[in-house]
């Protein structure tokens, strides 16, 4: 199959797939239910037109994945409870919203109307986050809202918890601002101040969660971007994040004070709750199981051991707080260096492209925003185990697919070359 051609079956499935993008931006059980239904449908959608997803010119990023997925089995399965750690694989599955994204991606109909789609569920409940601040709205959740320093709540959507509200809305407001940031001829009239709109909501409530991991990741971002796109950006995303500081100093004092209370408590090796006791501890883990880790399911047991006997059960935590430290804990060095080579590969492909835009057809904008929604991603990253948050994690696999159907085309048109000098 060299193009995709529009029926009722890749309908069907880009229906689903949409549905699943959109539910991800408020419910799991909604996404993860349309994207069962997806991968059904992609599995046909092989079958009934032979369409090869694993492609020379991806295969640097497959074959990680499949080390990767190799590499945790195995850990798994020398691991101390075989059974809940094979049980905790089943979130690789996620891996697959990329091949099915790469395949609609290749259709331009449907690749708009997906971004679009998921624009707007980012800018819906953007708009609910305002409101959760300010009225304090906390639709079908049990449990009460936080209240933030001095007014409002602490936002956190329709999630369980405003570390993930604010590590996928970061991850969505910088893909997002890529895809909007430089005008695009082609395209469609409205769509850029969709995204942008989209985009900017999506920056306001991640800092109205109150999460700092996430926030440090809204100015990476817009840092990198400001660097790849050249001096003009750079000055611009400056004097933006200088001006969005002094609103945070006037209007936000909670955040600031989230930023600047208590340091020395927060980066102390003796306060329990701080990131840099949390890692000291995940890496004696590290150190004494080098090779294989403790595998999955474990490290909570592990990392309990190394606490005093008394500490509340809130610090037993089950993971490092750092997605690079909670690898090298649980699969080993082995699995530390696969998940940082898939990084460095995907990286490759999304920023390599960017850089070499003008050999695509219509990959740069998507390019761009593939690489600072992984930027973001990977930022919120070395403060919590993003990678192992089904929520944000599922994000990141359509922010891959983004970068990388490009790619699945540069391998038609190397073949469509051939064809022609023989």
């Amino acid at each position: 199959m060299n193009q995709i051609a529009p029926s009722r079956l890749t309908d069907a499935l880009f229906f689903f797939y949409a549905l699943f993008i959109f539910g991800s931006t408020f419910s799991i059980a909604l996404a993860q239910m349309a994207l069962g239904v997806s991968l059904a449908l992609f599995i046909t959608v092989i079958v009934v037109h032979r369409y090869q997803p694993f492609v020379d010119s991806l295969k640097r990023f497959y074959v990680f994945v499949a080390l990767y997925i190799i590499w945790i089995f195995v850990c798994s399965m020398l691991g101390e409870t075989v059974g809940r750690s094979l049980y905790i694989m089943k979130e690789d599955w996620l891996f697959l919203i990329v091949p099915i994204g790469v395949f609609l991606m290749q259709n331009k109909t449907y690749r708009e109307r997906l971004m679009a789609i998921f624009a707007v569920g980012v800018l819906l409940v953007s708009i609910y986050g305002l409101l959760q601040y300010s009225l304090g709205l906390n639709w079908f959740k049990d449990s009460a809202l936080t209240a933030a320093d001095g007014f409002g709540y602490r936002v956190r959507g329709n999630f369980s918890h405003r570390l993930t509200f604010g590590n996928y809305y970061a991850t969505a407001a910088l893909m997002l601002f890529g895809l909007g940031v430089r005008k695009v001829e082609n395209l469609r009239a409205g769509r850029r101040q969709l995204f942008l709109a989209a985009s900017l909501l999506a920056m306001a409530v991640t800092l109205l969660s109150f999460s700092r991991g996430s926030v440090i990741a809204l100015v990476v971002g817009l840092l990198v971007a400001g660097v790849v796109l050249g001096r003009k950006y750079l000055i611009s995303m400056i004097g933006g994040l200088a001006a969005m500081a002094l609103v945070v100093a006037l209007l936000l004092p909670g955040l600031v004070e989230r930023f600047t209370g208590a340091m020395d408590k927060e980066l102390s090796l003796e306060y329990e709750g701080s990131r840099p006791f949390i890692w000291q501890k995940s890496l004696s883990i590290a150190r004494e199981h080098p090779v294989f880790g403790v595998g999955p399911g474990n490290f909570e047991t592990e990392y309990a051991a190394r606490l005093r006997p008394d500490i509340p059960d809130y610090r037993k935590h089950v993971h490092a707080h750092n997605d690079l430290i909670n690898m090298v804990a649980v699969y080993g060095l082995p699995g530390f260096l696969l998940f940082a080579g898939l990084w460095m590969v995907l990286f490759g492909y999304t920023f390599g492209g960017f850089r070499r835009r003008r050999s695509f057809a219509e990959g740069d904008r998507f390019f761009l925003a593939a690489s600072l929604g992984a930027v973001a991603f990977f930022t919120t990253a070395l403060f919590e185990a993003t990678f192992a948050d089904e929520e944000v994690r599922q994000l990141l696999m359509f922010v891959w697919a983004v970068g990388l159907w490009p790619w699945y085309n540069e391998q038609r048109k190397a073949k469509r070359s051939a064809a022609k000098r023989s």
